[in-house]
């Protein structure tokens, strides 16, 4: 079916215009940039409809879409912990800890966090750690994209990668955070719009809501029970099999496998330069909140459609081999049972979701190289140099995504690993920056370090158990490699994470004399207000 959709031309005439208007809205963004502030978190002036629609737009990825379907098509709700249910409790809980200081704080960035609390050198490693992570996230992107041109056109993948890495160099070099904002809010109206045609023609296909509700485990590939949140205790399928646990790991390596889920980004994702961006843009700490809070629901409520659509399309053709599940599911949902000009809205709203978390990903990893990674080694620069500096970054770091796209051409497992990351490296450091007044650089260090190292030495641990549990999933008596890489990165990222949390304590704890504890500063130098830290407040006051 590849390139031999029968309206692929109309499709690629609606991404043209789709893309020009990127490219205006981009050129018209750029008129508002004066200086850094403008170009890093458009001049702290997002309201409340801008600031929702860019943290949702950004969250709200291929991988939601696109992975989320085929995840669900193999695994059923199990396979979607990680986004969209881990990413919508991501939303929630920095609302609720730690939205209103950052934003209290001034920072331009979350590089500068670290920096002002643990010190030079804890920023240096965050920086890297953040580029490390964006990348990955803006490359799954891009397979994204590559991917839907190559289905619907049959432009070659490399080809289409390509033309998406030029328009969102163009737009976001050209606007910055106000380009970014102003096409995510577009962005996210065209997503919804799309995803809602999309379940509207799905769900009568099977019968009702009924039916897609119903807890089978013959309901997708791997026959688990069709909605399970938990490792299930017993397969009902067949008896004989025993606990099925989580993606059929059992004991405590399936409940590991079960928090890892939800933590990957439900809290690797919080310490995200390209989340905390959108908290710094908001007018004020109580549009940045409610944005978290409103942002948090509409990531459920249009994530689980996709999800849905995958649990759909297993009942309609559960023969698809495992690559074009993972991928693929919603354009043949789209080829197959849309009319072309309902198609090409939708494609359209498939684009919307990857570009509005490219960009967004991109800005992020430009604004940390052109404004704290350059101000480390030249701390004279001045604004202007900084600005120039993070325009420049924006070409290299969108080249250096694509090569990654175009080497580890998967889309789901690319995003998750990324925050995977993040949380067992600075989640903990993050957190006790706000919340553990005796965090020391030193306990930073232990927990960035340690929490990365184990996290590595127990994927080698997992690994041979994980390449057993994944024998003849393809063919008989081979080990399906891809499964079970992935498994023990998961299961190995809980590890990682005690063991950064505990180093974090231990060596604070140790070092309180000869590493005493920094104090947690604004960018003014001033102490931070620790008055109304918990976004529960939404009256007006003085902490806004």
């Amino acid at each position: 079916m590849k390139g031999a959709y029968e309206y692929g031309g109309w499709v690629l005439i609606g991404l043209a215009i789709y893309m020009v208007l990127m490219l205006f809205i981009g050129w018209w963004a750029s008129k508002r940039v004066k200086n850094t502030t403008d170009f890093l978190v458009a001049g702290r002036r997002l309201g409340l409809f801008l600031c929702t629609g860019t943290l949702f737009a950004t969250w709200f990825c291929s991988g939601t879409a696109m992975g989320g379907a085929g995840n669900a098509y193999i695994f059923g709700n199990q396979g979607v912990i990680f986004d969209p249910w881990g990413a919508g409790l991501c939303l929630f809980i920095a609302g609720m800890f730690f939205v209103r200081l950052m934003r209290r704080g001034k920072y331009l960035t979350l590089v500068d966090l670290f920096q002002i609390r643990y010190g030079k050198g804890v920023g240096l490693c965050s920086t890297f750690s953040l580029i490390v992570a964006e990348m990955g996230w803006t490359g799954a992107q891009l397979v994204a994209f590559g991917a839907i041109i190559h289905f619907f056109a049959g432009v070659p993948l490399w080809l289409g990668i390509t033309i998406s890495t030029v328009i969102l160099v163009l737009y976001t070099y050209l606007g910055g955070m106000w380009a970014v904002t102003m096409t995510d809010a577009f962005q996210m109206i065209i997503l919804t719009i799309g995803m809602i045609i999309m379940i509207s023609i799905a769900v009568p296909l099977v019968g009702g809501l009924k039916e897609v509700f119903s807890n089978d485990p013959g309901g997708n590939w791997l026959g688990v029970n069709q909605w399970s949140f938990v490792p299930t205790p017993e397969h009902a399928a067949d008896p004989e099999l025993g606990n099925a646990g989580f993606l059929y790991y059992t004991g405590y390596r399936g409940w590991f496998y079960w928090l890892g889920a939800w933590m990957a980004i439900g809290l690797g994702s919080i310490p995200a330069q390209d989340l905390m961006q959108r908290v710094l843009s908001a007018k004020n700490e109580r549009v940045a909140t409610g944005a978290s809070y409103i942002a948090s629901f509409l990531y459920i409520v249009i994530g689980m459609m996709p999800v849905i659509v995958g649990m759909i399309y297993f009942k309609l053709n559960p023969d698809l081999s495992i690559e074009d599940a993972l991928n693929k599911i919603l354009l043949y949902m789209a080829a197959e049972h849309l009319p072309p000009f309902l198609t090409v809205i939708f494609v359209s709203a498939l684009v919307a979701a990857l570009m509005s978390s490219s960009d967004s990903a991109i800005l992020a990893t430009s604004s940390m190289i052109g404004y704290n990674a350059y101000k480390l080694f030249k701390p004279d620069v001045t604004e202007q140099q900084t600005l120039r500096a993070t325009r420049i970054a924006v070409p290299i770091v969108t080249v250096v995504s694509l090569a990654l796209a175009l080497w580890l051409q998967v889309i789901y497992n690319l995003m998750v690993i990324a925050w995977s990351l993040l949380l067992v490296s600075l989640f903990a450091p993050y957190a006790a920056a706000y919340w553990w007044k005796k965090a020391t650089r030193s306990g930073a260090f232990a927990a960035f370090f340690g929490g990365f190292a184990v996290w590595i030495i127990t994927y080698f641990i997992h690994l041979p158990g994980t390449k057993e549990a994944n024998m003849g999933i393809i063919e008989e008596g081979v080990v399906y490699m891809d499964w079970a890489i992935w498994d023990s990165v998961y299961i190995s990222s809980v590890w990682g994470f005690i063991a950064s949390v505990v180093l974090l304590i231990v060596v604070s704890l140790a070092t309180q004399k000869s590493d005493p504890p920094l104090p947690l500063l604004d960018m003014d130098g001033n102490p931070l207000d620790r008055r109304y830290q918990l976004g529960i407040r939404f009256r007006k006051s003085g902490h806004l």
